[in-house]
């Protein structure tokens, strides 16, 4: 997972780690063990950011894969 690539599209979307989560429907603290590698992504989650970001196949690609 490319940490930094996402962070920059949630700064690029005005966005927040906390917005994030909600939209989600996670607590923060799940997001944040998410993104530390300690859980994975479940499909529907990264369809809910790559619509919320506007990310194309390939950014979703060098972002989770």
């Amino acid at each position: 997972m490319d940490l930094n690539l996402l962070k920059y599209y949630i700064k690029k979307n005005d966005d927040s780690l906390v917005n994030l989560a909600e939209a989600l429907g996670i607590k923060y603290n799940t997001l944040s063990m998410k993104l530390l590698g300690k859980y994975e992504f479940k499909q529907s989650e990264i369809q809910i950011i790559a619509k919320r970001y506007q990310l194309t196949a390939d950014e979703i690609t060098k972002i989770f894969f």
